[in-house]
């Protein structure tokens, strides 16, 4: 399982550093990338781990971006 959500997290990572501003809303992550929100929740919390991805807002309007210090 852990291989799973290393994957998730790493889709998600390269989502997002290929976006304006280098965020996107969790239900947006989830159809580009065609995962499961529980994969790319999974995937957040991994990042999150590392410091490389901080959550702003709440609900459906949950943004996900990367964080200064995982983008240089």
């Amino acid at each position: 399982m852990n291989y799973y959500i290393g994957e998730a997290a790493g889709k998600v990572y390269e989502f997002l550093a290929d976006q304006k501003n280098n965020e996107a809303t969790i239900s947006k992550i989830s159809k580009e990338l065609d995962l499961s929100e529980n994969f790319v929740n999974m995937g957040i919390g991994w990042l999150s781990h590392e410091g490389k991805a901080d959550l702003s807002g709440k609900g459906a309007r949950t943004k996900v971006r990367l964080t200064e210090d995982s983008i240089n």
